[in-house]
């Protein structure tokens, strides 16, 4: 088993890897680097903690990196270190500390509040922590969460058609002005590279069709609609892990996974493929893959409400490859589709008109 100071002392060596020697500056500067640009999401203390207890290991401290010293002179620089972070003491509150990347899902559907005029490359050492590549997902990203509190996200590329890093932050009542200003403050990063963004604006709400009248009452035990069973109908919370996101011309399901519905199957489609949705006033997806015949259907995502669109769509990898309107419950008429289709080409995804099935026959 890897003891827990390893890390950080490879990590140490392997600044030093190229220095003449292992002198009183290198140990200062190294101390000086730890106390304002600390490893990963470790405090000071941690770090601290971790050369203390490799110095009181008696296995070999350089087993990765194999710096060009002794282990007698990896040794001393490693002490003289520890107590050069002893004279900075108290150390200053970090500015920031690292999230781990395994939260990147809470970010990946979060509107930019600010453009830097920067790759990940440039920001890297600015910041002084590294960008890494989600599992599965092809863009550069580090997690923060600053000394106020606030988590924000950079992310690379965060747009298709520009070589700029975008800017996220999570649930926070600070303006982005002031995320920006405490970053700012807190780095070397160059003000003229970051643009602030306007809050988006909150779309018009789309038009909405009804539940079919025969339908009504569905989702009431002892309902004559459905011999013997009744529709679930879902509640805001339990809607919530049915939503739709879209990043980048890409569909993601709520736990920040690229849709598929390979494994879906709808009560039109019963070999598989298709899944069912629904769009509501305010253009959020939900989809589900589970159709069943009087227990879940396109009414159950929003309780019997409205939609402004519903049918079946079908995805790989989170490319959107065909849609259709079928859906018994609303039989929404053909513009209902097409302003599903406005929202979707306004948010980057490319739908062409073969990809759409039409069940309902266009008016009159």
């Amino acid at each position: 088993m890897t003891e827990p100071w390893r890390a950080v002392v490879t990590a140490v060596l392997y600044r030093t890897q190229f220095a003449s020697a292992l002198g009183d500056t290198e140990a200062r500067r190294t101390a000086e680097w730890l106390v304002h640009q600390p490893l990963w999401d470790l405090t000071v203390e941690e770090e601290h903690q971790a050369l203390t207890t490799a110095l009181d290991s008696d296995t070999a401290i350089d087993p990765v990196v194999h710096a060009p010293f002794t282990e007698a002179e990896k040794r001393h620089f490693l002490t003289r270190v520890v107590a050069d972070l002893d004279t900075m003491r108290p150390w200053p509150d970090q500015a920031y500390r690292e999230i781990p990347l395994e939260r990147w899902s809470e970010f990946i559907h979060l509107d930019p509040i600010a453009r830097i005029e920067l790759s990940w490359i440039d920001i890297q050492p600015i910041i002084g922590k590294m960008f890494r590549k989600p599992a599965g997902y092809n863009r550069e990203v580090l997690l923060l969460r600053l000394k106020s509190g606030t988590e924000v996200g950079f992310i690379w590329p965060g747009w298709r058609d520009r070589s700029a890093t975008a800017l996220v932050a999570r649930e926070t009542n600070v303006t982005a002005s002031a995320i920006v200003q405490e970053i700012l403050s807190s780095s070397s990063l160059d003000p003229a590279k970051v643009t602030v963004l306007p809050n988006p604006s909150s779309p018009m709400p789309y038009e909405t069709t009804p539940l079919r009248p025969e339908f009504i009452g569905e989702h009431l035990p002892g309902n004559t609609r459905w011999n013997g069973t009744h529709v679930r109908y879902l509640t805001p919370a339990e809607r919530a892990p049915y939503k739709l996101t879209i990043t980048n011309g890409l569909l993601y399901d709520a736990q920040g996974t690229p849709f598929e519905t390979t494994m879906s199957r709808t009560l039109w489609t019963p070999q598989g493929g298709r899944a069912i949705f629904v769009m509501d006033a305010q253009g959020n997806l939900y989809s589900s893959p589970h159709h069943i015949l009087g227990q879940f259907h396109h009414s159950s995502f929003l309780a019997g409400a409205p939609v402004a669109a519903a049918g079946e769509l079908s995805a790989k990898s989170g490319h959107l490859n065909l849609i259709s309107d079928h859906s018994t419950h609303y039989r929404p008429p053909r513009r209902f589709t097409h302003q599903l289709l406005d929202n979707l080409r306004r948010q980057g995804i490319s739908i062409a008109d073969n990809q759409v099935e039409y069940h309902i026959p266009p008016p009159d």
